[in-house]
């Protein structure tokens, strides 16, 4: 795992030489959120008073958005997706077999470099401006900043494998980029704008038990609410997925680099 560490360290190193790009990103990301809170003030009506939507207070909503856009802005969906799928296509990955290191463990390492660069910046603005728009969560403890901290990392590791696995594809298809266009439709339309319970009862069960939970609705939920039985429910979803997405990229991993030694690299 040292190695792994190494390409993660050596990643977030070069990352730290675009602090320009940085900080535009931060730039878009106060915009839209303060945007996305002057349309829920809105819809809440004003100040949102003791206004009371499915168990959703306006503060609660729009930390609940902060959350997800943090998440949303932290992982380059198609960038991710995009790094896997160049190096397949280009044959570059053929020169990386040999390597003393599985090709797929490198490129989660250094896409999760990248992201917890861009993490040291937004996180500490989406605090910032929550708490210059809102003010402090309602019923929150310190005791709840490690736990958010470890779902939110969670999160972005889970999001970052499934649109690597995604990548993968490109064994097969001249282009995976459209996958990971609809992965980030779903992600966008069941977690970013709504939370759960914003939905019908019956698509509420289909959403907690996706993947788009454990990536997104899960974390906000415990940043606008939190509660140790939800923490331990999402920490769960989250481990079980990124489990399950390891192993299918393994699998569509050896499958693929045994098709590229067949061909001849």
């Amino acid at each position: 795992m040292s190695k792994y560490f190494s390409i993660y360290r050596t990643s977030l190193k070069q990352e730290s030489k675009t602090l320009g790009n940085s900080l535009t990103s931060v730039i878009s990301f106060v915009v839209i959120i303060y945007i996305f809170q002057q349309l829920w003030q809105f819809i809440y009506g004003g100040n949102g008073g003791g206004t009371l939507i499915y168990g959703y207070s306006v503060k609660m909503t729009i930390w609940y958005m902060i959350m997800a856009e943090v998440l949303m802005y932290s992982v380059n969906a198609r960038g991710t997706t995009r790094a896997f799928a160049n190096d397949i296509k280009s044959g570059k990955i053929a020169y990386q077999l040999n390597k003393p290191y599985n090709y797929y463990m490198y490129q989660i390492s250094s896409q999760a470099g990248a992201i917890s660069w861009k993490l040291l910046f937004l996180v500490p603005t989406g605090i910032l401006m929550g708490l210059i728009l809102l003010g402090p969560i309602p019923g929150f403890s310190i005791a709840y900043v490690f736990p958010l901290l470890a779902s939110l990392l969670l999160a972005v590791i889970l999001t970052c494998i499934i649109y690597g696995t995604a990548g993968l594809l490109s064994f097969w298809v001249e282009e995976a980029t459209p996958f990971a266009w609809i992965i980030q439709k779903f992600q966008m339309l069941f977690g970013l704008f709504f939370p759960p319970e914003f939905f019908s009862a019956s698509l509420q069960p289909f959403i907690t038990y996706s993947p788009v939970y454990a990536m997104m609705s899960g974390p906000c939920k415990l940043m606008a609410n939190f509660s140790w039985d939800l923490f331990w429910k999402v920490s769960l979803s989250q481990l079980i997925y990124i489990a399950v997405f390891v192993i299918i990229g393994f699998i569509i991993y050896k499958i693929g680099t045994k098709k590229v030694n067949i061909h001849g690299g």
